[in-house]
């Protein structure tokens, strides 16, 4: 896969949008991925603002710099359109004009595009109301052209939820685990805070807050580690002194990893006074070294620590509830030193590290490319062939998994399009590809057709034959009488089929119950639901896990097989036209679905092809 990390900032620049890049395309390089970064030519906090080499590779990745004008805040570089040529897709971190333009050209290059939310814009308090409405109205725009919005913390994704909808997921902040691991002091009550000395990081509440905390534990020290990045060295040295805590304080500026391993090692305590974060990766950096965690009451943290199961929180914006904090401490502290062990550390910070989260990413990117799976209309279509889908079912029903199964056409897209309920529950559905409809919507949107034409009507068929064993069957649906005879006929085409009960489509809300304990006593390996949709998917899902079986919602395949329907001659079928055959046999019932149907789908479809919006 040829991928492109579209970000404002990248090596030799420092921070924690830098790491994760780095990290994740260090890792997909490995995986045998062609990676390059597309980024700025100038790193922000350079007090030269040097200008830097147009090109370079770096640890087998390809950089590639543009120049921008304007503020660190909104850097406008509208030639990094020229570095995404030859990409299958486009991964872009964090909310800024690279998001923004790259959205706007989506037309022109015509790129799938991801996006990494790393907080968003909103890691200072300027201009936060105009901040959000710029999040309701550009950024919602904007994120219309993104198959997929990745939040990298639960924050982040109830704070980009109303903008992205289902677009959204996802996947907490990875880390490298193990570049502290176990470093830490499990007898000092020295503090270390390592990071970015910005202004959201409240570097200088930390020191007052410690300030009190020194006259109550008098071995403790104060060691700030980071690069600065808006906050003065001095101005830390100065507030240390002035609170007469200077000879307890220690800043390094920008240390090697080597440098902070050292520092590390002298502390038991992790602390961090920030006033946003979109994660927060360093606090859990420090807990995977064996750091105690003592973290502001943000979300974010809030989130670390009930990962952890240990740590504790000070509000470090309100001086009168420090007292307490400090009592708290040296307790929690000693209750974490006797109760968790290295080892325990070590299990604890597993679930945040990059091995965990490399296969969402992949899995994220193969939808958004359609090869696993293909976004028609608000329909997730699954990517199979045949046997690929035969195996899948089959294997779901020998281990009697409460599968649900149906088939999307031009007609399911229209309904899912006009009903939320049915929307909502196709997400619990296998949904195959049915149709000429959506074999034309998927090499219009995808560049590619389906690998095969997989409607009901012939594949249930298929199913059903190539079960190797012996296979029990529960129908339901059509009128009254017509699902026993399709019974029959089945039982007569497929010997090793057997027919455990029938029940047609004519029953009401108060019969579910005792349908569905019917089909729980009848043994049966398989259900097929025939009433239609939404119909039989809104009967299906309701009952699925009462019954612990798998459910095919097949439509009208028991009228066909029970000859109610006549189908199409099989010349017209291998033309993909029964939809016309079935037309001329049915107008007056047919001519809305079939002639305003696929008018409408089509019209759809070329929204989504132009503006990337679901229909």
């Amino acid at each position: 896969m040829k991928i492109v990390h579209v970000v404002r900032q990248f090596h030799p620049g420092v921070g924690g949008m830098e790491n994760f890049v780095e990290q994740l395309a260090l890792r997909q390089v490995a995986a045998g991925h062609q990676v390059r970064v597309a980024t700025l030519n100038r790193i922000f906090a350079d007090p030269d603002n040097q200008v830097l080499a147009a090109q370079e590779q770096w640890c087998g990745i390809d950089i590639h710099r543009v120049p921008f004008r304007g503020s660190r805040r909104y850097p406008v570089a509208p030639s990094v359109v020229r570095l995404l040529r030859g990409a299958d897709i486009i991964h872009v971190h964090g909310v800024d004009f690279l998001s923004d333009y790259l959205a706007l050209t989506r037309i022109a290059h015509g790129k799938k595009l991801v996006l990494t939310t790393h907080g968003g814009f909103f890691h200072t308090s300027f201009a936060r109301q105009l901040k959000q409405i710029y999040l309701k109205t550009v950024t919602r725009a904007a994120l219309s052209q993104y198959g997929a919005v990745i939040a990298c913390s639960a924050e982040d994704e109830r704070t980009f939820a109303p903008v992205a909808g289902d677009r959204l997921v996802l996947i907490p902040n990875p880390v490298d685990v193990e570049k502290f691991a176990g470093l830490a002091s499990r007898t000092s009550n020295n503090i270390i805070y390592f990071g970015r000395l910005a202004p959201n990081k409240e570097v200088i509440r930390l020191i007052e807050w410690f300030a009190g905390f020194a006259k109550e534990q008098h071995d403790s020290r104060l060691i700030i580690a980071g690069k600065p990045m808006g906050v003065e060295p001095e101005d830390l040295r100065r507030r240390a002194e002035a609170l007469g805590v200077a000879d307890r304080f220690e800043l390094h500026i920008t240390p090697s990893n080597d440098a902070l391993r050292e520092l590390i090692g002298r502390c038991g305590i992790y602390a961090c006074a920030s006033s946003y974060e979109g994660f927060g990766l360093a606090a859990v950096e420090g807990a995977s070294a064996g750091l105690f965690p003592l973290l502001s009451e943000i979300p974010p943290f809030a989130d670390t620590l009930g990962r952890l199961g240990y740590g504790q929180m000070v509000d470090f914006q309100a001086p009168a509830s420090w007292p307490a904090s400090y009592a708290r401490l040296p307790q929690a502290l000693a209750t974490f030193r006797d109760e968790v062990s290295v080892a325990d550390v070590h299990d604890r910070v597993a679930p945040f590290n990059w091995d965990s989260a490399m296969p969402r990413f992949e899995d994220v990117y193969r939808k958004v490319l359609g090869d696993t799976s293909r976004r028609i209309g608000t329909v997730e279509v699954s990517v199979m062939d045949r046997d690929t889908a035969v195996s899948r079912i089959l294997d779901a029903i020998d281990k009697r998994e409460p599968a649900l199964v149906t088939f999307c056409n031009a007609h399911t897209v229209n309904l899912a399009r006009r009903d939320s309920d049915f929307r909502r529950q196709l997400k619990e559905f296998l949904v195959l590809n049915d149709g000429v409809g959506v074999d034309w919507a998927s090499r219009s949107l995808f560049g590619t057709a389906f690998p095969d034409n997989l409607n009901g009507t012939d594949f249930t068929p298929h199913l059903l034959g190539a079960a190797k064993r012996r296979l029990s069957l529960f129908l339901v649906g059509s009128k009254p009488g017509v699902a026993a005879e399709a019974g029959h006929v089945l039982q007569e085409r497929y010997p090793h089929l057997t027919i455990a009960g029938t029940r047609d489509g004519f029953f009401g809300p108060d019969e579910e119950a005792a349908l569905a304990a019917d089909i729980t006593a009848s043994g049966a390996d398989l259900v097929l639901s025939a009433m239609g949709q939404p119909r039989q998917e809104l009967w299906a899902a309701r009952t699925a896990a009462k019954i612990s079986r798998p459910i095919i919602c097949v439509g009208a395949l028991l009228d066909f097989v029970a000859a109610k329907v006549p189908r199409a001659p099989s010349m017209i079928r291998r033309m993909r036209l029964e939809w016309a055959y079935r037309l001329a046999q049915e107008p007056r019932r047919l001519a809305g679905r079939y002639l305003l149907g696929n008018a409408t789908f089509l019209a759809g479809m070329i929204r989504q092809k132009l503006t990337g919006t679901r229909i």
